[in-house]
């Protein structure tokens, strides 16, 4: 890592800007074609980023394909992606598995509501035939952000590699008030998957009976 970078990583401001008032390419890249935005981004230094906002390029990706604003989205704090989205950042590109911006909110709903709205397609899929909203049915899944992407227009048809919709995903996790919520909004009980099961086959008989097999 540069000595610009290791000075960005730490949150030194003034190394910084003095690091670059004596030649150093704010733009340069390190081994793993990181800039200086990079990291002081996903370490979270807001004033080393308002200040490089303005003289680097924001969208640069690294060999993994991450931008500045994914990595910080990843991170969690919110006042950087905040100004990167203000600065121009863009939401919509994708790394090198497929995957935005959205799609690394990781449950934080203040993340998640400040880039959904600059997120044109919210229905992104990964290699995986992962979107946001299938990520967000993983671990722990927070029900105001499965509510905030679906009424951003998430898609309750969309499948994954293997076939599995949303309302698999949640079923598949145990999510099942997750699951209601999803029928709720018209998820498709009766779809299949590759392995030909449909989300009343893999449903547990409780909540069969309580929510899938009541009309609609």
């Amino acid at each position: 890592m540069s000595s610009l970078g290791i000075a960005a990583r730490s949150g030194d401001l003034a190394e910084v800007k003095k690091l670059i008032a004596s030649g150093h390419n704010p733009n340069a890249v390190d081994e793993d074609e990181r800039t200086a935005l990079h990291w002081a981004a996903s370490s979270g230094y807001i004033d080393v980023v308002e200040y490089l906002a303005e003289i680097t390029q924001l969208d640069r990706q690294d060999d993994s394909g991450w931008t500045a604003l994914m990595s910080t989205t990843s991170a969690g704090h919110v006042d950087v992606v905040s100004h990167l989205l203000s600065k121009g950042a863009n939401a919509n590109l994708a790394n090198e598995n497929g995957q935005i911006a959205l799609h690394y909110h990781k449950g934080r709903q203040e993340i998640a509501e400040i880039v959904v709205d600059s997120t044109s397609n919210i229905n992104h899929a990964d290699r995986s035939g992962a979107t946001p909203l299938t990520k967000a049915l993983g671990g722990r899944p927070s029900p105001e952000i499965v509510h905030l992407l679906l009424d951003h227009g998430a898609s309750l048809s969309t499948q994954d590699i293997h076939g599995n919709s949303p309302l698999h995903i949640a079923l598949l996790e145990g999510h099942e008030g997750i699951a209601a919520m999803l029928v709720e909004h018209g998820a498709n009980v009766h779809a299949t998957n590759k392995a030909k099961q449909s989300c009343l086959d893999i449903a547990p008989r409780a909540f069969r009976l309580r929510v899938l097999a009541a009309p609609c």
